[in-house]
């Protein structure tokens, strides 16, 4: 009995844990890339849509305190994300004003801050602290540090700490102390410039205290090379299929055959479908089809290129989306 009431307590522990832990926003992806190649990903592990009219984005630039903040709009549907792209849209913008890649434009759910002068937020460089914050200052998530040690000086953080290393200055052998995961002149070394992070599978809420003593970035994120925009639009964590009431969803649709054979499936919903996605389990998009007329029903060719298990994410004309695993044979 007394082991049977210990399970029982372990397992209730261990949802009220998790609830808590997918109940807010949080940042999910960012982009530092070259140019004016800059994003942010918002993710809603919740089971509702999120108004985001209470939330803004922050920026803290070069160790400083200031905030430099831009209130947000819209909704999240549940478990799915909004991309924030820096509005830099002019095909003849040149300097600080070259267009953003036509590959992130694309991804865009909103595009803020045109004007450098009027709202610096979405012109971060890997030396910035960001913020999800509450119109009040509240803090839901971060990247990176608010304050110093971070100067103009440093590029970013890495995930060395309280290292000496030896590299080559010029040709001459140059001695370097890592500290505080600011690599200075070893901008090399730095996971905050011109890199895309993706917060890690099993991050199911933001960080909500300024990093003590450290940001390490490895610890929440994995980083891919500069300019790699194609995993913005999903995002897959433990909050993606766990703790999902199917009766509380509006509308349904039904995926056959599924295990999937020789590439062929189709997909039925009780509403018109305006847009299917497949992602693979790391995130990365590997099909996109679009609708154009009123189809309630709906047939995928993929051929036989496609192997294991992937995810099929649904968007409905009524802006619901639904994500559904999906296995290849």
């Amino acid at each position: 009995m007394k082991k049977s009431l210990l399970l029982f307590l372990s397992i209730f522990i261990g949802v009220s844990m998790f609830s808590q832990e997918c109940s807010d926003l949080f940042i999910s992806e960012y982009v530092e890339g070259s140019g004016t190649n800059k994003a942010i990903e918002l993710f809603n592990p919740t089971n509702e849509p999120i108004n985001m009219e209470t939330y803004q984005l922050v920026r803290y630039s070069n160790g400083g305190t200031i905030p430099y903040g831009v209130a947000l709009g819209g909704t999240i549907q549940p478990k799915s994300t909004f991309v924030v792209v820096l509005d830099k849209r002019d095909p003849n913008g040149t300097g600080q004003d070259v267009p953003v890649d036509i590959a992130l434009q694309m991804k865009a759910d909103t595009f803020l801050c045109p004007v450098y002068e009027v709202n610096r937020m979405m012109y971060f460089n890997g030396n910035d602290a960001v913020t999800l914050e509450k119109l009040d200052g509240t803090i839901i998530d971060i990247i990176g540090k608010v304050g110093p040690p971070m100067t103009s000086d440093d590029n970013g953080w890495g995930n060395l700490n309280d290292t000496t290393i030896i590299w080559n200055s010029g040709g001459v052998p140059t001695e370097y102390t890592i500290q505080n995961y600011i690599v200075g002149p070893l901008f090399w070394l730095s996971w905050t410039e011109n890199n895309t992070l993706i917060r890690k599978y099993d991050i199911t809420q933001g960080v909500k205290q300024n990093p003590d003593p450290y940001f390490i970035v490895d610890m929440e994120w994995d980083s891919l090379p500069s300019n790699t925009f194609d995993s913005l639009g999903f995002h897959n964590c433990q909050c993606t299929y766990l703790d999902i009431d199917e009766k509380d969803i509006l509308s349904n649709i039904r995926i056959y055959p599924n295990p999937v054979t020789n590439g062929l499936f189709s997909i039925d919903s009780e509403e018109p479908i305006d847009k299917i996605e497949i992602f693979d389990i790391t995130g990365k998009l590997i099909e996109v089809k679009e609708f154009g007329e009123r189809n309630e029903s709906v047939q995928i060719n993929l051929g036989n290129n496609l192997k294991g298990l992937y995810l099929l994410k649904t968007s409905l004309k009524s802006g619901q989306i639904l994500t559904k695993k999906l296995l290849f044979k």
